[in-house]
């Protein structure tokens, strides 16, 4: 089963360090919004919602375009 997820880079919230978001859903249908950043080796998770209206608004166009 494909489920598309879009990642992009998420300039205006950290100066210190590159940070990422990805805008997905579970098997389970539940949109999700992660924002993360790559430590060396690591992924460091910093938050993980429940996608905004913004936020699904944005991935459901994705979606119908993919």
């Amino acid at each position: 089963m494909y489920i598309p997820m879009i990642v992009a880079s998420d300039e205006k919230h950290s100066l210190k360090e590159d940070r990422y978001y990805v805008l997905g859903k579970t098997d389970k249908d539940r949109g999700l919004f992660v924002a993360f950043t790559i430590r060396g080796n690591y992924i460091r998770v910093i938050s993980a919602l429940d996608m905004n209206k913004k936020e699904r608004q944005v991935y459901d166009n994705y979606e119908k375009y993919s």
